[in-house]
Formats: structure tokens, sequence, C-alpha cells
């Protein structure tokens, strides 16, 4: 089975398994396939129980300690592979082995993956593993026995005779013993376990959150090192002029009130940083954007001070202003938020910087689609925010 095809079939499959108050920048079963490879020599490998797809150099390296029979790891793994089918350049997957004591057919689960792999079909028959986990799971382990050589055929194990003689003799026993001991001398303790990095993930294991703090490693790719230095004339004028797939939204920049603010944005704007992103957070009073990873979370790697104290209040429609971690001072970075309604003059009013109004589009913004990332009550599955496309500056002196 080619890689692409099973990535497409497990993913489809899975899917059937289920699956911030104020502004914050922090804050079925497979049809049976047989594959047809070139005749592969077994060739075992008892030394290492990693097995990695993508890149060697891709950016984000993800482990993920796993257990074949475990629910949660199917759930990781269904996240993992999506996540890898969005960034197959950036992300490098990482399997090792993680069998759990009270899983009884997880230890000839991991084998069975060990006996494919020195076939050319690890990832193959891990695919398919875990995308028929619920047929198998509850089966005697006499039964999952018995099925393991069909599973291995449509994985594309061409010597099934070689296969099945290495379970019988528990070839890969050993290598799954070193596997279980390196995990456990790490201090991990139950499977499914994930580092990112090579630091341990310590967040909810459902797709949304895994997707989240992937994109927020990859977005440090994209930040700055530092804040940048004057790129406006303070005696100009500036307007940004968004570009959604809603329409346009025109933006008066407040520079003598809110320079710094100004400065800030209109350089992020400039170097395409607002480029088709999401606006991740949309109520019935504000929208927010201005982070590329869309979790919420992403900053452009330096914060700027703030100049909340400058008069302006939060009393109208339309004001532009960024967004910080409440309480926290000088920490408004990229984020971005604009009013749809008057806003509570005690929890807003020197809080955040306003640095603009909007002269055009309110039609627009109100059209956008409601999502809040940080409600899991009425939004436990958010739609996928509408993407501002590009911000244009326009300079106009005196």
């Amino acid at each position: 089975m080619g890689r692409c095809a099973a990535l497409a079939l497990l993913v489809v499959v899975l899917a059937a398994c289920g699956g911030a108050p104020a502004p914050t920048a922090l804050p079925t079963r497979l049809p049976t396939v047989i594959v047809t490879l070139p005749p592969r020599t077994p060739t075992p490998d008892l030394g290492s129980a990693d097995h990695d797809l993508g890149a060697a150099d891709a950016y984000l390296h993800i482990v993920h300690y796993g257990d074949l029979q475990s629910e949660a790891s199917l759930v990781v793994a269904r996240a993992l592979l999506r996540l890898y089918t969005q960034f197959p350049d950036q992300i490098r997957l990482t399997w090792r082995h993680f069998p759990q004591p009270e899983h009884d057919k997880a230890s000839l689960a991991a084998q069975a993956l060990e006996a494919a792999a020195a076939q050319g079909a690890f990832w193959s028959l891990h695919d398919l593993l875990f995308a028929e986990q619920p047929a198998w799971r509850t089966l005697p382990s006499e039964q999952f026995r018995a099925a393991l050589p069909s599973y291995a055929e449509r994985a594309g194990v061409r010597d099934l005779a070689a296969f099945n003689a290495a379970l019988d003799s528990q070839t890969y026993a050993p290598l799954l013993n070193r596997a279980v001991e390196e995990a456990r001398r790490r201090g991990l303790r139950a499977a499914p376990a994930i580092t990112l990095q090579g630091q341990p993930y310590s967040g909810r294991l459902d797709e949304r959150a895994l997707s989240d703090a992937a994109r927020l490693v990859l977005l440090r790719q994209r930040q700055f090192e530092k804040q940048p230095a004057l790129q406006i004339d303070l005696d100009a004028t500036y307007t940004a002029t968004l570009y959604t797939e809603k329409g346009e939204v025109e933006i008066e920049l407040f520079t003598r009130a809110a320079p710094v603010a100004v400065n800030n944005f209109v350089f992020l704007a400039r170097q395409g940083w607002f480029d088709g992103i999401s606006f991740h957070l949309v109520t019935e009073d504000i929208v927010q954007t201005g982070d590329p990873s869309g979790s919420g979370g992403g900053t452009a790697g330096y914060f700027i001070a703030d100049e909340h104290d400058n008069g302006l209040i939060f009393d109208r429609e339309g004001l532009v202003a960024m967004a910080n971690q409440r309480g926290v001072p000088n920490s408004a970075s990229a984020q971005f938020f604009i009013t749809l309604a008057p806003q509570p003059q005690e929890g807003f009013n020197r809080q955040y910087t306003i640095f603009g109004i909007v002269r055009r589009g309110m039609d627009v913004l109100r059209n956008l689609t409601k999502r809040d990332p940080f409600d899991a009550l009425r939004f436990p599955n958010p739609p996928p925010g509408d993407t501002l496309l590009r911000v244009v500056i326009t300079e106009s002196k005196p």
C-alpha cells in the first residue's frame, strides 16, 4: 500500500472514531487490499525500536510512545498523521513502542510491527492496526494472533512464513523490553506519551490540542528576534486595509496616540505576518486575529510596550487594539482585536492599547464566523475561522 494511500485511508476510517474570555494573546473498516511489493529479504534490526516518518531535518520532531491496543494512542496516532499530511516537509514523526501490561495484545501487536518492518511494511501495518483497532481490541489473544498474518498481507508483507516465524519465536521481544525500559528511564509512566522537540508534552491529547501545540512550535520559524526599529513617519497618516474572504475592512491608524503599536502593526503587515491567517476568536463583542498558528497563543517572538494611557477608551464599535496577557504589563505582541460594540470600561480601559478605528467594513466583521477556541462549552469543536488574506498599509504625507 502506498504511503499516501495508507494515510488517506487511515484518516477516513479514524475520523469515525470520534475524535478565553476577554481577548488574550497567550492566553468502518478498511477494504481488503492486496499490495504487491518488490521482493525484500527480512533483515531484523534488533538495535533500535525507533521508526521515523518524515525528513531527518524536518523542523518539528514529534515522538509518540505508543501502545497499539490503547484507545488513547489511537486518538494520538490519528492526530499526528493528520498533522503530518498538513506539514509533510516540516514534521518528522517517530514511533517508540511502549506496550502497557494491562493490554493483553499490545506486546504481540508491537512484535508484529517489527516483523513487518523487516520487510519494509512498518508504517502500513501501523496504520492498518490502528485503523481496525476497534475490531481486534477485544478479541481473545489467540484469535488476534491468528488474524495477524491477514493484517500483515494486507499491509504489504510478502514473506508471511518469516513474519510468522518471528512472532512464534518472539524474535523482537528483547527489543520491546529495551524500549519499555528506556521509556521508564525517561520518567514515562503510561502510553501514550508525547515529546515535541525532545520536551515532554503535558497538554490534552485530543486532536485540536495537539495541533495547536505543534503549530505553536512551527511558528517559531517565522518569529523575530526583537522588536522592530522605527518604521513609520510620525508626521504621516497610515491606513490599513484588511482583505478578508468576506470582504474589505479599512482602518485608520492612530500614529500619534500609539506610535509603538502602529509601528509594530505596520512592520508586521509589511513582513506578511498577517497573510493567510485566521480570525481565531469571533464573538458578539470582538473579533481577534494576528496569530499565524491559529491557536490563540502565538506571538511575533517579542513584546512591545503598553500605550493604554493614551486617553482612548472602549466606548464605541470599531476600535482596534492590541491583545495581551491580561494583567501582565507590556505583553502585547502581534495579535489584535476589533470591537463590535462598546466594551466594559473597567475590564478594557487601561488594559489594552487602542491604536486605530474602523472607517469602513464593520458589516464584514459582523459577518465573520463565530468561534471561540477558549470556550469548550459553547464551542467544543470550533468551526474553521474565516481567513485574513492580507493587510495592505497606505501611507499619506501632509
